[in-house]
């Protein structure tokens, strides 16, 4: 017995390290998770996740122990009124939507958990928006963590940890695959989301130009602001109209923010390569389509299991990591 344990660990030690980048992408991030089922049925065993953003979300779960078939379900079975709370309007003058109501979501997810009950080791990415300096959480509460890395800064407060102000690692660091590789893993695996175009405001592409329908359009003011109370995301995320021209205020400012993280991402991956690049192609959906978790799963796994297919992860030379 004893010796069959021995070549055991010696199998588990020998084998080369693999660590997993998830980068951000807002309802794109849903895709990670057909990645993860990808993975595991590949038989890959990770040793270490770093996660930014709605990666950071996905990357978590599956670092505390959450099996990839009840994040699929979670994801799947959303409770979509109190999603709908989340970008609620708020009074405060941090932010645009009330973080209340982000808590209670992150926590159906992650309750008390801290980093000492993860099963994988697991990294937050968050960026100081006082210093814009990266930093990277790996101990203390994993909701406040994950909470940090996905606010989106002006969309959510910043979180204050210790003396930082933290918000959305997707402004300094999209696809954490540094991260990864500090931590001496052998074989990396990134998963970039910001590969295939932005959210998309286009005055060429009339699919993606986001606007309020007719309908919301011939509201007053006062009717548009209940409108939006009762109906936040169908306001920002409604059928498109070519006679529109303007995008709508939220939309540029979030566009913004997506183009300086594309930039971002591909100069960082330029600089630091991971050994298997999964770029899933959602370019079709945008920013609040988490409704849409069934397919963007599946793009998700079909985009991974067909990068992992051919690759052989024994033929690693770990001299070279």
């Amino acid at each position: 017995m004893s010796i069959k344990i021995s070549e055991e660990l010696e199998q588990i030690n020998n084998r080369p390290k693999i660590g997993l980048a998830l980068g951000s992408g807002a309802a794109r991030g849903l895709t990670h998770i057909g990645v993860l089922k990808a993975i595991e049925e590949k038989g890959i065993k990770l040793d270490y996740i770093s996660g930014c953003s709605f990666g950071a979300l996905i990357g978590g779960a599956y670092a505390i122990g959450v099996p990839v078939e009840e994040i699929e379900n979670i994801a799947l079975q959303t409770n979509w009124k109190l999603m709908a709370k989340i970008f609620a309007p708020t009074l405060s003058l941090s932010s645009l939507v009330n973080t209340n109501y982000l808590s209670e979501f992150l926590s159906t997810w992650f309750g008390n958990k801290t980093f000492d009950d993860l099963i994988i080791p697991f990294s937050a990415v968050t960026t100081d928006i006082q210093t814009g300096k990266m930093v990277v959480l790996e101990q203390g509460d994993i909701l406040t963590a994950i909470r940090a890395s996905i606010s989106v800064p002006v969309l959510f407060s910043p979180v204050t940890i210790g003396k930082y102000k933290l918000v959305d690692g997707g402004l300094l660091n999209p696809t954490p695959v540094d991260i990864v590789k500090k931590n001496k893993m052998d074989i990396v695996i990134a998963v970039n989301l910001r590969r295939f175009g932005t959210y998309g405001i286009s005055q060429d592409d009339e699919k993606q130009i986001p606007i309020v329908n007719n309908t919301v359009d011939k509201l007053s003011l006062n009717e548009k602001i209940q409108y939006f109370m009762n109906h936040p995301i169908d306001y920002f995320n409604n059928n498109v109209n070519k006679k529109t021209p303007d995008p709508k205020f939220w939309s540029a400012l979030y566009q913004m923010f997506i183009i300086v993280q594309v930039q971002i991402s591909d100069l960082s991956l330029q600089i630091t390569k991971p050994d298997i690049l999964i770029e899933p192609d959602a370019s079709e959906f945008n920013a609040f389509d988490f409704s849409k978790a069934k397919k963007l799963i599946e793009i998700g796994y079909k985009s991974a299991k067909k990068k992992l297919k051919n690759f052989d992860f024994s033929e690693i030379n770990q001299s070279d990591h």
